[in-house]
């Protein structure tokens, strides 16, 4: 087996935390698809509750997204040696390469999950969430993706 080198091992450790983030993200959508998958409500029950996660709870979830992220990148500056402000001035380009690249994936990753993945299983589930036009997803997608691309080369 090839050795991972430290800039793969970063690479990988920024997808795997970033889809955490989107997971916890979108939380307020896979709620419902879970209940009903698992028999624990009816479609409208599952219906209702994800109205209200994702009407009125959205912000929490994606601010609980958010404060992991920024968790976990003190975390990740922290394992690099960056520990003191004086340690982070020096190294500011790298800090915000680093973080623009988590939080584009985190994007992206969210958008697919959410927007994408959940609303046509939740559709598949019998929710009635064919009504919400999400065909903007898609090229959002895209462009997020492609920016993650171009940002990843920009990381040492």
């Amino acid at each position: 087996m090839l050795p991972i080198n430290n800039r793969t091992e970063d690479r990988r450790s920024i997808l795997i935390f970033s889809a955490i983030a989107s997971v916890i993200a979108g939380l307020c959508c896979l709620t419902p698809i879970i209940l009903v998958m698992l028999g624990l409500a009816t479609v409208s029950v599952a219906a209702d509750l994800g109205n209200i996660l994702y009407g009125e709870y959205r912000w929490v979830f994606r601010g609980a997204a958010l404060v992991f992220l920024a968790v976990g990148l003190l975390f990740y500056f922290r394992k690099k040696g960056i520990c003191t402000l004086d340690q982070a001035k020096h190294q500011r380009n790298r800090i915000v390469n680093v973080s623009l690249l988590v939080l584009t994936a985190a994007s992206g990753i969210y958008v697919f999950w959410t927007y994408i993945v959940l609303h046509y299983w939740g559709i598949a589930e019998g929710l009635p969430w064919a009504q919400y036009r999400e065909n903007w997803a898609i090229p959002a997608v895209v462009v997020l993706f492609a920016l993650f691309l171009v940002l990843v080369r920009r990381v040492p």
